[in-house]
């Protein structure tokens, strides 16, 4: 049992006075200039280009380094809770889902650069929540821009750099009551003539989820995250080197007696090195290149005793390397372009054991993918007030079963090849009064895994059979929105339509044997809303809402359609944030209700797999800034304590506290 540092009634007091300090004629804290909506933020995921989030024709939300700082620190899919959306997928390692898409379907950067992942459950989020500089989150496809496992959407989490200073200090720590855990850090970064560095280290041990009706017993996760950075700038060019050294272990809790999973390992080890060229000729106003390596660890335990005990288990190893390079130029007034390759050459040696009542299988194999892309992405003013983006991929994929060995004996190897175009457009038109209107069609591409394609896997007594004819996932998305940015109203809006199809699902072929096989579609559409409204009440006082409406139907392989298909309807926060002061103290202050609509999923039979009711908490987290380099943040969790369970997940958090202090010197 993990005991807190801090005194969290005290600390909780202090913010909901804070919340209230208005009466006592406490004037109003200066606004942050940082909002939850970013409309003026700059993003390059979306098109390739620096563009406001405001002029781009796609979905998409940022998060800043201000934003971050608000919400204590468990895990960086914490952070995402937020967004409209998305959803955070917490059985064991914690994933990110976009618009109802499975997490294998989310293609997941730390600066610019994929984390690759070969299970079926989807990417994990590999870096600690403490060394985020921002993140951007593009909803819908984006392969063109952004490249495999797009469908869904994109989160590329840009890392800290160095600092204005020479020398600045940096640590933080507190408690994090939804799992009794903590999370602490430290760095050192700086500028010092024209190197700028950091060294960072942060650490987490979450125990087991607290739930109002008891201890999710084993749910907790523990990580460590070890990166240096360093940098140098002569004139308008900038190179850098990084290397990220990453633990993480889980345990799944399944709630089946008699039924457990075990997740030790999931390490990455990272280096990469990049240029960036500003402003090289007068048409050319950017150049990077960059280069990585990465190696990332996998164990899975598995262990049944339904009719008889059987285990399983897995030890994989991924090794990539990669080569990005991408140019922007501007040719001509009111025209932008950028030009790029990627180069990834992804391998696994994979080595699983399953052990039964029939005797104990070994399976040890060796596979890889190349995948070599270019892209072009071009951006042209139509008139003063009309703006058109189009932008083209071609992929070029080679993946093979290099051995394979089953109890020692050598089987059949085999390879799988794809090529193909993409293609995006998007129009942004400007209205009067700080609106814009937009609208995209864009394509997702998410090639088969190296699990479906060639491996074997045995798990809960089954087995699933890869297989080397598989198409690759597919997915076209058209979309309307609106943004408004008139000061006291933020909004942006978004209604969209994707046709997905080839879903690579297991098919039963034998009794407790399944096969991959390219058989499921699914059809989805809805809505997205985030808005923001300044009354210009005391003290800064805001209501807000970030909403999203999903229907997505799904089809199985034996033409079963149903709009069952896991995900609710609705999802959301609504609430109401603002500053405060109160002495000498100032900060932030957000009160919301989070939640979401009941859902149902159904099998190909039509029978119902899993099913929640809808639900709702209320919340509430600030900020307080007691020194100049010193600052506080609270979150107050599921007040009510609330039961609840989202579809797919473990039980929901009940009534908790957390505080996270961070001070920089």
């Amino acid at each position: 049992m993990k005991t807190s540092v801090f005194r969290l009634p005290l600390a909780s007091s202090a913010l909901l006075s804070a919340v209230f300090a208005s009466s006592v004629g406490a004037q109003e804290a200066a606004r942050a200039a940082d909002e939850d909506i970013q409309l003026g933020a700059i993003t390059v995921t979306s098109t390739g280009l620096p563009t406001e989030v405001k002029y781009s024709p796609s979905s998409v939300t940022v998060l800043e380094e201000g934003d971050i700082r608000e919400i204590p620190p468990s895990s960086v899919a914490n952070l995402l809770k937020g967004v409209p959306g998305v959803r955070v997928s917490e059985s064991g390692i914690e994933r990110i889902r976009i618009r109802g898409e499975a997490s294998q379907r989310v293609a997941i950067l730390i600066d610019g650069q994929r984390i690759s992942d070969h299970t079926t459950y989807g990417t994990p989020i590999l870096i600690a929540p403490t060394e985020i500089e921002r993140i951007e989150v593009v909803r819908g496809p984006s392969s063109v821009v952004s490249g495999n496992r797009a469908i869904g959407g994109v989160v590329n989490i840009i890392t800290k750099r160095g600092a204005d200073k020479p020398v600045e200090v940096t640590v933080s720590g507190g408690y994090l009551g939804a799992n009794e855990g903590y999370r602490a850090s430290t760095s050192v970064a700086g500028t010092v003539g024209n190197f700028d560095y950091r060294l960072g280290l942060s650490q987490s041990d979450l125990g087991n989820r607290q739930t109002p009706e008891g201890e999710l017993d084993p749910s907790g996760s523990e990580d460590r995250d070890l990166n240096a950075f360093i940098g140098y700038r002569m004139g308008n060019h900038y190179i850098g080197l990084r290397a990220q050294d990453y633990d993480l272990s889980a345990d799944v809790y399944t709630g089946i007696p008699n039924f457990s999973i075990e997740l030790p390992k999931r390490d990455l080890r990272k280096y990469s090195a990049f240029y960036e060229g500003e402003n090289l000729t007068p048409w050319m106003s950017m150049l990077k290149v960059s280069a990585y390596t990465q190696e990332i660890e996998r164990q899975f335990r598995n262990s049944s005793n339904f009719g008889g005990p059987s285990t399983s288990t897995s030890d994989d190893v991924q090794d990539t390397y990669g080569l990005q390079a991408s140019a922007n130029f501007e040719f001509a007034p009111g025209h932008r372009t950028v030009v790029g390759f990627e180069y990834e050459n992804d391998s696994m040696f994979s080595d699983k054991v399953s052990t039964s009542t029939r005797g104990t299988t070994t399976r040890v194999s060796d596979a890889s993918i190349e995948t070599f892309s270019a892209f072009a992405q071009h951006e042209m003013a139509l008139s003063s007030a009309l703006t058109g983006t189009f932008g083209l991929r071609y992929y070029n994929v080679d993946a093979a079963l290099d051995s394979y060995l089953v109890n020692g004996a050598a089987q059949t190897l085999s390879q799988n090849k794809d090529d193909r175009f993409l293609g995006s457009a998007g129009l942004v038109y400007e209205l009067h009064n700080g609106a814009v209107l937009r609208g995209s069609i864009s394509q997702g591409y998410t090639y088969p895994s190296l699990s479906q394609l060639f491996l074997t896997s045995v798990g809960a007594g089954g087995t699933v059979i890869g297989n080397p004819d598989l198409k690759p996932e597919t997915a076209t998305n058209y979309e309307l929105g609106a943004r408004i940015d008139r000061g006291n109203l933020v909004l942006d809006a978004a209604v969209f339509y994707t046709d997905s199809d080839d879903y690579i699902t297991s098919v039963t072929v034998a009794p407790r044997t399944s096969v991959y096989q390219n058989v499921n579609k699914a059809r989805s559409y809805g809505f997205e809303l985030a808005a923001e409204l300044d009354p210009g009440w005391v003290n800064g006082i805001r209501p807000y809402a970030n909403i999203a409406f999903v229907t997505r139907k799904f089809t199985y392989s034996n033409g079963y359609t149903t709009a069952d298909s896991g995900t609710p309807k609705w999802s959301g926060d609504l609430g109401v944030r603002g500053d405060w002061a109160l002495a000498n103290l100032g900060g932030t202050w957000d009160a919301f209700l989070r939640g979401e609509s009941s859902a149902t999923q159904r099998s190909s039979s039509g029978a119902v797999a899993d099913e929640t009711a809808g639900w709702g908490t209320v919340n509430l987290r600030g900020t307080v800034d007691l020194t100049e380099t010193v600052s506080m943040s609270v979150e107050l969790g599921n007040l009510f304590d609330k039961s609840y369970r989202s579809i797919g997940q473990i039980d929901g958090a009940g009534r908790n506290a957390s505080v996270f202090l961070t001070a920089k010197f």
